[in-house]
């Protein structure tokens, strides 16, 4: 959660003092950022999220987010993605990861093995920051509820990205 909270401070403090731009959502499950001289845009739709056993340890304790990002308006991009899955208490897992690519359409699968640990409803976020054309920044979520949760294992994420 502090992870989170000092994320989020930090970029609002970028909003504030960089000029971001920031496009609210454009559907349920999808946001669309562009950049402030508008030379890029980087668009994120959260397909689904769901509990199961991704990891094959015999426990239904792992959650899987798919998600796909669409880049436009530029030859290359760069690009912070914070894939976040919060828990029903309220304990937040984030992950940061860079991109820098010439692909324009890009099919995001986020791993967090063993943290379907609770009862209740998930929400699983992307925050995303395009630095192509300058700075823009958003968020999208999405929530669901897994039956509960059954793991004692060190909660670990892994993204898997393909064109």
């Amino acid at each position: 959660m502090l992870k989170r909270t000092l994320f989020l401070a930090l970029f609002l403090a970028a909003f504030v003092i960089g000029g971001i731009q920031v496009v609210v959502p454009v559907s349920a499950g999808q946001v669309t950022v562009q950049s402030s001289n508008t030379q890029a845009s980087v668009t994120v739709h959260i397909l689904d999220a769901y509990y199961t056993d991704a990891d094959d340890d015999g426990r239904e304790d792992d959650v899987v987010a798919y998600f796909d990002i669409h880049l436009d308006g530029a030859r290359r991009y760069n690009m912070d993605i914070y894939p976040a899955l919060t828990l029903p208490s309220g304990t937040s897992y984030l992950y940061g990861y860079t991109i820098n690519t010439r692909l324009s359409d890009l099919h995001c699968i986020m791993y967090f093995y063993n943290h379907a640990t609770e009862s209740g409803n998930y929400t699983f976020s992307v925050d995303v920051v395009l630095y192509t054309g300058g700075v823009a920044g958003g968020q999208i979520q999405h929530v669901f509820d897994p039956p509960g949760g059954s793991g004692d294992a060190d909660p670990c994420g892994a993204l898997e990205v393909t064109a």
